[in-house]
């Protein structure tokens, strides 16, 4: 249980009292509580227990990670997407429009994006013919003075704040980020294992070498005490002797 979240064990007079890290029964003596799984309106899984939702509660072990990528890290990754998707294609257009395209028309929606959340999901171009290009400045086919303008878009600041090239590079720079300090929790987690694993061990585990090593220092222990015993009986019947007389 305590690799899929946090919990909380207490010995008790009617034996053990197991909770989540927030506080919900989970074993309380002989009795268990099942924690039951449901589908919200949007088809997320929501998990339960004694009928309350408890998914927002949840904390630490492979539950809490996965409940934390789902309902916060991907929803804040899809939020900067959009961001970034609508704030391009809005400025990215803008100047679009102040261009004229081959046939000297005024230039229309270079990209489709629906402004604020499905903005990067919706992200597309919106016109099939290259000709529909407004690179034009001033209309005449010769000119090319908005494509020099559209290729500026990149570099300028978006709604945001930032221009589209520092806003993709920090999404980027956020996942991989994550990714590092989740692998870097990873491995501490693992030597924090190990070292508690030893220490257990140290105190209730049994080392062949170390047994191996008494037991032959017992047997020499034994083999002395016998040899003492050996040589005492001999200097016993020795003085026996000695005492008795010849012929008697």
């Amino acid at each position: 249980m305590s690799q899929l979240t946090d919990v909380s064990v207490i010995q008790t007079e009617q034996g053990e009292t197991i909770t989540t890290g927030n506080g919900t029964a989970l074993v309380v003596g002989g009795k268990s509580f099942a924690l039951r799984v449901t589908n919200d309106p949007s088809g997320l899984q929501r998990i339960a227990a004694q009928g309350q939702d408890i998914t927002s509660t949840l904390q630490g072990g492979r539950l809490g990670g996965l409940l934390y990528v789902r309902d916060q890290f991907i929803p804040g990754l899809s939020s900067s997407l959009d961001s970034l998707a609508g704030g391009l294609a809005t400025a990215f257009n803008a100047v679009h429009h102040a261009g004229f395209d081959l046939a000297g028309n005024a230039g229309q929606d270079f990209f489709s994006a629906a402004a604020g959340p499905g903005a990067a999901n919706s992200f597309a171009v919106a016109i099939t013919n290259p000709s529909a290009i407004a690179a034009s400045s001033d209309g005449s086919p010769a000119s090319n003075g908005n494509a020099t303008a559209l290729a500026a878009v990149q570099s300028q600041a978006l709604a945001s704040g930032k221009n589209p090239m520092d806003s993709y590079a920090t999404v980027v720079f956020n996942v991989g980020n994550a990714a590092a300090q989740a692998n870097a929790e990873l491995s501490a987690g693992a030597i924090s294992l190990q070292q508690l694993t030893d220490q257990r061990s140290s105190v209730s585990g049994v080392s062949i070498n170390e047994e191996t090593t008494n037991l032959i220092r017992y047997q020499h222990a034994f083999q002395a005490a016998a040899r003492v015993v050996s040589t005492v009986d001999q200097l016993t019947q020795t003085v026996l002797a000695i005492g008795t007389p010849a012929g008697g």
